[in-house]
């Protein structure tokens, strides 16, 4: 089974009604596709990443998205995957 990642799901930016799926203190300010790839990848998820793919609440940006093995809840996912993009920016 997959589960599909896309950017807006974790951006502290955007509310719930654009996408955000995890709560404000978890989320992080615009996750780049490269950072939800290389978090999912430390986590064994085999991510692919789709670069030409838009969300469809903001379908005239070509955000891209990242489509990984579900192992567990997709909230689960999405939180393990921001914090871990947080150590990455800490350091």
């Amino acid at each position: 089974m997959k589960a599909t990642i896309w950017p807006a799901n974790i951006d502290l930016k955007k509310t719930e009604k654009e996408g955000r799926k995890i709560p404000r203190k978890y989320a992080v300010n615009s996750p780049k596709l490269r950072e939800i790839s290389r978090a999912a990848s430390k986590l064994g998820l085999n991510p692919e990443v789709e670069n030409d793919k838009s969300y469809s609440k903001s379908w005239w940006e070509n955000s891209g998205r990242v489509v990984v093995d579900k192992k567990q809840p997709k909230r689960d996912i999405l939180i393990k995957i921001s914090n871990m993009i947080k150590g990455f920016r800490k350091t």
